[in-house]
């Protein structure tokens, strides 16, 4: 009873989106008309899963077009497994072209979530694996914000993906469930106040 939980945040003002911004989005959009984008961000290191979702993506058709952003010690075989995807685009219009959100973190070394958090900002729907421990399936709630399947199961993960391209209802209804669930919890203007009313 001593203790209070603070969640972690994301800073709003680099949330921003710009002319700039709007405008390469809708060049991604144009440039992936008739596709479902997907998008996936984070340090390319084994416990982001990013092997995974790359796996799952053999078992989708070609109408999925899968950005994954960042770099680490795994970049080299990622793009070895992807086969040459285009990975390189400005993170605030993929975030704001895309249609689904994917964060295929498998271990709670992945103790929160921010790029989650800051994709459902967007309002966009995530697919997410279970991980006992972490605060991921906190920050993406199953059948609310997004799609939680079993941890490392490919196969469901495609499938979840699947099921949200076909359903725009349902991608747009859990889209809208993911901001205001950032908008209601993990914002920094919140961490700031709450912690003053700690202090005070």
């Amino acid at each position: 009873e001593k203790c209070v939980v603070i969640p972690n945040c994301i800073n709003v003002e680099r949330m921003e989106i710009t002319p700039a911004i709007e405008k390469r989005a809708g060049e991604i959009r144009k440039e992936n008309k008739d596709k479902t984008i997907c998008v996936a961000v984070g340090r390319h290191t084994e416990y982001k899963g990013f092997t995974y979702l790359v796996q799952a993506s053999k078992l989708l058709g070609n109408n999925f077009r899968i950005y994954i952003t960042g770099k680490g010690e795994l970049t080299e075989k990622l793009h070895e497994e992807a086969k040459g995807d285009n990975n390189d685009t400005e993170l605030k219009a993929l975030l704001l072209a895309c249609d689904i959100f994917c964060f295929p973190s498998i271990t709670k070394n992945e103790a929160f979530g921010l790029a989650l958090a800051e994709g459902m900002y967007y309002a966009k729907p995530a697919v997410t694996f279970t991980i006992p421990g972490s605060g991921v399936n906190y920050v993406s709630l199953n059948g609310v914000t997004g799609i939680e399947v079993e941890n490392r199961n490919v196969r469901e993960y495609a499938d979840a993906m699947i099921r949200l391209s076909k359903n725009s209802d349902e991608r747009q209804e859990y889209g809208k469930n993911a901001r205001k669930r950032v908008l209601d919890n993990f914002l920094s203007t919140q961490f700031s106040k709450k912690i003053k009313n700690i202090v005070d």
